[in-house]
């Protein structure tokens, strides 16, 4: 490696980028209406076990409400709303498969309840299938086209398919149907963020703030959108209002800690990643981003602790071995690093910087042949990444083959005509091809982009030593 290099190292692992942010969420909670009571004149047994399901659904004792839907549906097996409301407290608990099959069944009973292809849409949402939301939501406001949270859950399937004009859209209905609904003003903000529209975006979230100050996902919303803009001081003090508003949620805490390692608190970072993993300890974003902040503050046996348990509940995730085989790599572990490097291309074969890595660990081995044919797989892969062929050529150069190392360099420089240590390489590659002038030429290119000439001169004339 050509001595230059010291300051700025080629012959490194790279890292996935692996922390994780949690995605700007959608703020959709007051479109699950309740269906209400039954008339109070010639009750059934049936009609008065709906009703109290109804009481407890308000009062949110679930299981107990479940409960009294259940025995009305088993004295009256038509009634809609009955299926419709247990679908609500099922959805609440968790269990959205079987509230999709009561909200199914409800539609069944009575095909124009709006609310119901609303909620089954709001459902559907839920669990990512957002297709069959968007025809649930279309039917909703075919039936009932004042319905704001129909429009607004309409406005986030639209999102989430990547149709942002149309998701505009249906959130500006929403609006326009109810200026104080501030669920459609936060989702609308997510729209604008998306579409690069940042202070519209800040403007809807800030009005949607001003409608339902005790809101926290809304200020999580900010808070990642002021980060995404690089100001990871105000995302914490909008991160800070989400856990005082929800301490008991381990995302705002993992968020929070996102943005302190942005703002390079790795500490700070590392105890609110600590934080929500004593809250749900299974919870791998946690893992993963303290691995990561563990990585930058040098903890590497804590980081490669993080990676296994987070591979524990991800064992498919080729992204969590790469990083982990960058970890026992800075460790000097370089057959741990290649184990969890074939692992990672065994799950992802596509995956380019695996390929270099593992040429990494083989030049570290002095394995230089082997090395080369990482790269190269690396390179038919990205064949436009300058640290792969930077190394290549490395490679190359120590193996003798002077001509292919100055074909690699060739094409870094018309890549990024401003990277100064390719200058560098291909200024000592034609010094040991004997031509003196083109490498005096790249030597005064680098120096021209800031390199001292005292030290590439230097470079050029003493022997590459192997990596």
């Amino acid at each position: 490696m050509l001595p230059v290099t010291v300051q700025m190292p080629l012959f490194s692992t790279m890292r996935a980028t692996l922390k994780k942010q949690a995605k700007l969420g959608s703020v959709i909670m007051a479109a699950m209406l309740v269906l209400g009571l039954a008339a109070c004149l010639g009750l059934t047994e049936a009609d008065k076990r709906y009703n109290n399901g109804v009481n407890l659904l308000e009062e949110g004792l679930l299981q107990e409400a479940i409960a009294e839907f259940d025995n009305a549906i088993l004295l009256d097996e038509s009634m809609a709303a009955a299926f419709h409301n247990r679908a609500l407290a099922k959805e609440s608990t968790g269990r959205l498969s079987e509230a999709i099959d009561d909200y199914t069944r409800s539609i069944q009973l009575e095909p124009d309840l709006a609310l119901a292809y609303a909620n089954r849409g709001g459902a559907y949402n839920k669990l990512g299938e957002f297709q069959k939301a968007l025809n649930d939501l279309n039917q909703a406001v075919i039936l009932n086209d004042e319905s704001a949270s129909a429009y607004t859950r309409r406005g986030l399937a639209l999102l989430n398919l990547g149709n942002f004009n149309d998701a505009l859209t249906s959130l500006s209905q929403a609006i326009d149907l109810d200026p104080e609904f501030f669920p459609a003003y936060a989702d609308r903000g997510i729209v604008h963020a998306r579409l690069g529209k940042t202070q519209l975006a800040f403007a809807d979230y800030d009005k949607a703030i001003e409608l339902n100050p005790g809101y926290g996902l809304v200020y999580r919303n900010r808070g990642l959108e002021y980060l995404a803009q690089g100001d990871p001081e105000l995302a914490i003090a909008d991160l800070d209002r989400h856990i005082e508003l929800e301490p008991d949620l381990p995302s705002p805490y993992v968020n929070r800690g996102f943005a302190y390692a942005a703002l390079g608190n790795l500490n700070s970072a590392v105890e609110d990643y600590s934080r929500a993993i004593s809250i749900d300890p299974t919870y791998l974003d946690a893992y993963i981003n303290r691995g990561s902040a563990y990585d930058n503050l040098g903890r590497l046996e804590e980081a490669i602790s993080n990676y296994a348990t987070a591979l524990r509940l991800a064992p498919d995730s080729s992204a969590l071995y790469f990083n982990r085989g960058a970890s026992y790599h800075a460790l000097g572990d370089l057959l741990k690093a290649e184990t969890d490097f074939e692992k990672a291309l065994t799950l992802d074969p596509g995956l380019a910087a695996a390929w270099y890595n593992l040429g990494v660990v083989h030049q570290d081995l002095g394995e230089l042949g082997r090395a080369l044919n990482y790269y190269n797989q690396a390179i038919a892969i990205e064949p436009e990444d300058i640290n792969f062929l930077v190394n290549r050529a490395l490679v190359n150069s120590s193996l003798g083959n002077h001509s292919l190392a100055v074909a690699d360099i060739d094409r870094v420089v018309e890549i990024n005509p401003t990277y100064a240590k390719g200058y560098l390489v291909r200024a000592s590659a034609f010094a040991k091809l004997g031509l003196d002038s083109l490498s005096q030429a790249d030597i005064d290119r680098a120096v021209a982009l800031g390199v001292d000439r005292a030290r590439a001169e230097m470079s050029i004339s003493e022997p590459t030593p192997s990596p």
